[in-house]
C-alpha cells in the first residue's frame, strides 16, 4: 500500500473513533468556554527591582532650593537593608531625556524578567520627606505575575519603614500605579487570559496524546499489512501525517474560541499559532512512542495517564523550579509543558517573538520522543 493509501487508511480510522474525536474537539470548547464566561481577575514573594530617581531634577513652587539628598538614601536601603528585596539597578535622571532612557531600560528589564518592578521616585521627593508633605512613589509592576500583584504594596511596606527609620521620620508615603505592564487590560477577560499559558498546552498535549496514543497498538490490520511491501516507516509517516491535520485543525478551533471570548496578545497571533501546533505535535509524538512501547490498549492508556501527570506536575507551574534541585529541573527541561507556557506567556503577556531555546528545545522534545517511537516500532514483534 503506497503513502496516500495508507494516510487515507489513517483519516477512516480517526474517524471511526468517535470518544477521541469528542475528546479532541469538544473538550477544549467546554473548558474556554467556562474560562471565558468566568469574570474577575487573576494574578511571591521576594521581588527583584528596580529604581529611577527625579530627585536631581529642578523642582519649582513649594520647593526652590531644589534639595535631593533622601534618594540616595532610599536605594541604598532598598539594596542593603531589606529582606524581601533585590535592588537589580538604579539610575539617577537629571532631565526628561535620561528620564526616558531610563524609563525604556526598566521596561525591557521588566520584559524579559530581569526584574519583577520598577519604582519611580519624583522631582520633588526629598523637598517632599524634608517638609513631610506626604511623599508619592509610583511603581511600575509586570501584570503577568498574579502573586506579585497582591504582595507588592505588602512588600514595599519594609523598605518604606527601614527609609523612615533611616531618616528619623515618620512621614507617611503615598504608593501609586500608574498602571500595570504587560497585563491584559481590565476590560479584557482576565481569568482566560491569566489562565491561557497553563490551561492552553495541558488541553492540546492531554488530547493529541490521547489521539495516538492507540492508533498503533489497537489497529489489528497493522501486522496483515506488514506481509505487503508496506515499510513499518510509511505507517508510522502516515498516522504522522494524518494525526497532524487533525491536530492543526484542533489548534484552529482553540485559537478561534480564545479569540472569541477575548484573547489579548500584545505580540503576533502568527507566532501564537505556530506555537500551538508545536505544542500539539509534540502531543502527537509522546502519544506514538506510548503506542509503540505498549503490548496492549490498557497498558497503552495506563501510560498515557502516568506520562499526562508527570508532565503537568513537572511543568514548573505547579512545583516551581527555583523550588528544585538541579537533578529535578532536568526533569522540566525534558518536558514539553514549561517550555510551552514559557511561549505562550512570552508572546501573548509581554509581547516578544520566538523564545529561541524553548522553541528549540519543544521540537527537540518532539523529535526525541518520535525517533524512540521509529525505533521502539521498527524492533516491535507483532504477530499476523
Amino acid at each position: 500500500m503506497n503513502l496516500g493509501g495508507l494516510i487515507k487508511k489513517e483519516f477512516s480510522r480517526i474517524k471511526s473513533d468517535k470518544r477521541t474525536l469528542i475528546l479532541l474537539f469538544v473538550i477544549p470548547i467546554i473548558l474556554i468556554v467556562i474560562f471565558g464566561l468566568t469574570a474577575g481577575g487573576g494574578p511571591t514573594k521576594f521581588f527583584t527591582g528596580a529604581v529611577i530617581t527625579k530627585d536631581d531634577m529642578p523642582t519649582h513652587d513649594a520647593f526652590p532650593e531644589n534639595s535631593s539628598i533622601h534618594d540616595d538614601t532610599f536605594i541604598s536601603v532598598m539594596e542593603h537593608n531589606t529582606t524581601s528585596w533585590d535592588l537589580y539597578r538604579s539610575f539617577n535622571t537629571t532631565n526628561l531625556v535620561e528620564y526616558n532612557e531610563a524609563f525604556e531600560t526598566c521596561l525591557y528589564f521588566l520584559k524579559n524578567e530581569l526584574i519583577d518592578v520598577f519604582i519611580i521616585l519624583p522631582e520633588n521627593f526629598s523637598e517632599s520627606v524634608e517638609n513631610n508633605t506626604n511623599p508619592i512613589i509610583f511603581y511600575h509592576i509586570d501584570g503577568t505575575d498574579s502573586g506579585a500583584l497582591n504582595a507588592i504594596e505588602v512588600a514595599l511596606q519594609e523598605p518604606l519603614a527601614m527609609f523612615r527609620m533611616e531618616i528619623g521620620s515618620l512621614t507617611n508615603f503615598t504608593i501609586m500605579i500608574p498602571h500595570l505592564e504587560f497585563g491584559p487590560p481590565s476590560w479584557e477577560s482576565q481569568i482566560l487570559n491569566y489562565a491561557l499559558p497553563l490551561i492552553l498546552p495541558i488541553i492540546i498535549i492531554a488530547t493529541t496524546m490521547n489521539l495516538t496514543a492507540l492508533s498503533i497498538v489497537s489497529e489489528k490490520p497493522l501486522p496483515r499489512m506488514l506481509i505487503t511491501p508496506t515499510a513499518k516507516r510509511e505507517i508510522l509517516l502516515s498516522k504522522i501525517i494524518a494525526n497532524s491535520v487533525i491536530m492543526i485543525m484542533q489548534a484552529a478551533e482553540i485559537f478561534t474560541l480564545t479569540a472569541f471570548f477575548g484573547l489579548y496578545s500584545l505580540g503576533s497571533l502568527f507566532y501564537l499559532f505556530l506555537v500551538l501546533i508545536m505544542i500539539g505535535f509534540s502531543g502527537i509524538c509522546m502519544g506514538l512512542f506510548i503506542s509503540t512501547i505498549s503490548p496492549t490498549e490498557q497498558g497503552a492508556n495506563q501510560m498515557y495517564m502516568m506520562m499526562l501527570i508527570i508532565i503537568i506536575i513537572f511543568s514548573g507551574t505547579i512545583i516551581p523550579a527555583e523550588s528544585l534541585g538541579s537533578s529535578m529541573r532536568i526533569i522540566i527541561d525534558v518536558l514539553p509543558l514549561g517550555h510551552a507556557s514559557t511561549l505562550i506567556s512570552d508572546i501573548t503577556m509581554r509581547g516578544l517573538s520566538f523564545n529561541a531555546e524553548h522553541v528549540i528545545m519543544i521540537n527537540l522534545i518532539s523529535l526525541v520522543f518520535l525517533i524512540l517511537a521509529y525505533f521502539a516500532y521498527k524492533f516491535k514483534k507483532l504477530e499476523v
